[in-house]
């Protein structure tokens, strides 16, 4: 009969990678949350730095706790000791978002699983907003940076006089992205903290000018860049965007709570892909189902922006680096676009308010 592993810190942290912080994807130990771990005898002290004080997620991550290092049979009582932000060393990450100079609004457009046109949403959004004032996209997707492509150049950003980045400049919007600095061959394979770090960057050190909207193109999930972000600066609000079958739809629940984890305003919902229309006849086939995003919307008590069909034009003016919004302007999607940045505009205009029916 083999003799239980003897309880080590070590082997304890590394069971607790299995306690996610409540409406994240990352583990409270890579989050640098689990300050020490004692062990006495069979007792197990765990001391946490969650940086928050709110009882219900400090219920939820002890009873994640205890229950993940409750199963170790060689552990008897797990006692869970939270570091508060009031005793000063566990201050909320968010209390410290500071506005970046200029920039009246950030939109942070985002999607629970990639395929959806996300990206796509984003830059025809951003240029449909050029219309009613000044506009940044910041390509935030690090591992799959898709704006050079989309936007057709391959311009490298230069430093300014006082050595920030300048942004480049196409459609009148200035861009940044990871795909500027990188060659089609180059591998990213970076972790957490270096994608934190270019995100910090691109929020930070990029000469954005005086700036209406900054639309920031997310990568899908709730991930490092995701956290950056919020924890960064504060978000006017965020835009949904989904396809209509339930796969697409399944995980945006997480993602709405998400944001009102971190007291983030969700604008609304986008339907993309929500039919295709033949180039031939003009009629519309709900290929991918119908009325999902009006269930979704309708669910989390936000307004559903947009229903945008499925079109060749779109596909082709995103691979040939002419988006739909500035090479086909008389084009119906890119009318639906002008709409949509229109009740983006107005609803960032708003004060802001948190997603009804979502409890993080």
């Amino acid at each position: 009969m083999s003799r239980p592993m003897a309880l080590t810190p070590d082997r304890l942290r590394d069971a607790l990678r299995a306690v996610r912080f409540p409406g994240f994807n990352r583990d409270i130990v890579r989050l640098g949350m689990v300050t020490e771990i004692e062990v006495d005898g069979g007792t197990v002290r765990v001391h946490v730095r969650p940086g928050t004080d709110r009882p219900d997620v400090l219920r939820q991550l002890t009873a994640d706790i205890e229950r993940v290092l409750g199963a170790d049979p060689g552990v008897r009582k797990v006692e869970v000791r939270i570091t508060g932000a009031a005793e000063g060393r566990g201050k909320d990450p968010f209390a410290e978002r500071a506005a970046l100079p200029g920039i009246a609004h950030i939109i942070a457009v985002a999607s629970a699983k990639g395929g959806v046109g996300k990206s796509t949403v984003a830059v025809n959004l951003a240029l449909a907003l050029a219309r009613v004032g000044r506009v940044g996209l910041l390509d935030a997707d690090v591992y799959g940076p898709s704006l050079p492509i989309m936007f057709g150049t391959a311009e490298r950003p230069r430093a300014t006089a006082s050595k920030r980045i300048q942004p480049i400049e196409r459609y009148g919007i200035g861009l940044i992205s990871m795909g500027f600095f990188l060659d089609e061959r180059s591998p990213v394979i970076w972790r957490g903290p270096i994608v934190m770090g270019i995100v910090r960057q691109f929020l930070r050190d990029v000469d954005w000018g005086p700036t209406d909207f900054l639309v920031v193109d997310l990568p899908p999930g709730t991930g490092d860049a995701q956290l950056t972000l919020v924890q960064q600066v504060p978000v006017t609000g965020a835009v949904i965007v989904t396809t209509p079958q339930d796969v697409a739809l399944l995980d945006v629940g997480r993602t709405m709570a998400m944001f009102a984890q971190v007291k983030t305003p969700v604008l609304g919902v986008v339907e993309n892909m929500s039919g295709y229309v033949c180039s031939q006849c003009g009629t519309e086939d709900p290929i991918f189902g119908r009325g999902g995003a009006d269930v979704l919307a309708e669910r989390f008590g936000v307004p559903l922006l947009a229903r945008i069909p499925l079109v060749p034009a779109v596909r082709e003016g995103g691979d040939s680096g002419h988006p739909i919004v500035v090479a086909a302007p008389e084009h119906p999607v890119s009318a639906l676009f002008r709409v949509l940045a229109e009740r983006v505009a107005a609803a960032a205009a708003q004060p802001a308010v948190p997603v009804p029916g979502v409890h993080p």
